[in-house]
């Protein structure tokens, strides 16, 4: 897409700069290379500040933002693969907090003692099978829910402590799933021995929870059961260090590199157009790039970091669903790289593109309120769907919209320029009379 731009031509030369049969002088000549090379330059790092603003943005709105977060973090528990894998993980820590075929034995009766060690076992396979439905339930949903979106909230105040769900005990950040399993003991029948356990639990037995889930699970487990630790309190403040540096490097990226878009159109005197196309072009590329990025990289890192083949299927949800939202950002500037392709093509001198021109002539020029309010009420209703982010958000909206009116207000301009004279229906006129060619042209070969 660059290589156009290094060997653009202008349809004319600059008044002054021509030799006497036509041809740019050498001085010109260079002069216009130089330009287009520079503006190939722009372009480049252009694109490469791009990606880093893309990826920025996406951490920053993923990692930052409550809402996003909360709704991330909904959409992890509402699948049903990571809910097998979260059940299985609070099966291992119930069942290793408590003895259940000794409990079982001690309640049967002498002769049936035996039985203790299937039923137990048969225990164990019900329990894989609630869990899951546990965590599918909506009140379980909710809680999840609002836990995260509490925990995100405060994260900033975390070295000060935090609540039930969230806290920095023993110097690390925990989420605590002992509710949960709770609610799971309760689903057996067996919450009393599971508080028992919890009372009397020593580092031995936590040992054994750590070793069976994690063979289960194929992860490394905290030594607390039921608790997962989120980060331990002495990274904080890097953490907080790198959160700020991300916020501060997905503005500057995302302004510098619309910046040198811009600044690469307005230097393409004379064939700026081409820079346009040129530019929508990088956007497609930039676009695709991503999704072959996330595509690629989520293979990679879900093989290297999960062992286990069992919980790989949960691990790509759950890499598909923490990166949807790069996904929407890759998929805008597809669409946006598109927008403007069309937007150059349909300034063009193209034949398909002279006809449109001619054919909104009249209208662009006889009744721009009209024009307008059918583009203002077209726009409505992308935002009312909301397609790409940035459709939900005050600024980009903004920018958006005024970008719009620019487009249409240079369309009609130009098709002033080009067709004064133009009248509704010499389009259609202009149409039949092409394909009455076409036609005459083909029956002129058949005879």
């Amino acid at each position: 897409m660059l290589g156009r731009i290094a060997h653009a031509t202008t349809t004319s030369p600059a008044p002054g700069q021509s030799a006497p049969n036509g041809a740019p002088e050498p001085g010109a000549a260079t002069a216009q290379r130089r330009r287009r090379g520079a503006v190939a330059a722009i372009l480049s790092l252009a694109v490469i500040t791009g990606l880093l603003a893309m990826m920025a943005t996406w951490v920053r709105r993923q990692a930052l933002d409550t809402g996003n977060w909360t709704s991330t973090s909904s959409r992890l528990l509402a699948d049903q693969r990571i809910q097998r894998a979260v059940g299985a993980y609070m099966v291992d820590t119930l069942f290793t907090n408590v003895d259940v075929p000794g409990e079982l034995r001690n309640a049967l009766p002498a002769q049936f003692a035996g039985l203790a060690g299937p039923a137990a076992a048969g225990l164990h396979g019900l329990a894989d099978r609630a869990a899951p439905q546990l965590l599918a339930r909506p009140r379980v949903q909710d809680a999840w829910r609002l836990a995260n979106q509490n925990a995100h909230a405060q994260l900033i105040r975390i070295l000060n402590g935090g609540g039930a769900v969230v806290s920095t005990a023993n110097g690390e950040v925990v989420l605590n799933l002992h509710n949960l399993v709770t609610q799971l003991a309760s689903t057996l029948g067996i919450e009393e021995q599971v508080a028992a356990a919890r009372a009397k639990l020593g580092p031995g037995t936590r040992a054994k929870i750590r070793g069976a889930a994690q063979q289960r699970l194929g992860v490394t487990l905290p030594p607390a059961a039921g608790q997962i630790v989120v980060m331990r309190a002495k990274q904080l403040k890097t953490a907080q260090d790198i959160a700020n540096a991300i916020k501060s490097l997905s503005i500057v990226f995302t302004v510098l590199s619309f910046g040198l878009f811009a600044l690469a159109i307005w230097l393409a005197r004379g064939w700026r157009r081409i820079a346009l196309r040129s530019t929508g072009w990088c956007f497609f590329g930039l676009g695709v790039a991503v999704l072959l990025i996330r595509r690629v990289a989520g293979d990679s890192i879900v093989d290297a970091l999960v062992r286990n083949e069992s919980v790989r299927p949960a691990a790509h949800d759950a890499w598909a669903i923490g990166t949807s939202l790069l996904r929407a950002i890759a998929l805008a500037f597809v669409i946006y790289g598109l927008l403007i392709v069309v937007a150059a093509w349909l300034s063009g001198p193209s034949r398909p593109a002279l006809s449109t021109r001619q054919a909104l002539a009249p209208s662009l020029r006889d009744h721009p309120v009209r024009v307008y309010g059918a583009a203002g009420l077209a726009y409505l209703l992308v935002i009312a769907w909301g397609p790409t982010p940035a459709f939900r958000h005050l600024i980009p909206v903004l920018i958006i919209a005024a970008l719009l009116v620019l487009g249409i207000e240079l369309l009609r301009r130009q098709a002033a320029r080009e067709f004064p004279d133009a009248r509704a229906g010499d389009g259609m006129h202009n149409l039949r009379a092409w394909v009455d060619r076409r036609r005459g042209g083909g029956l002129a070969l058949k005879s």
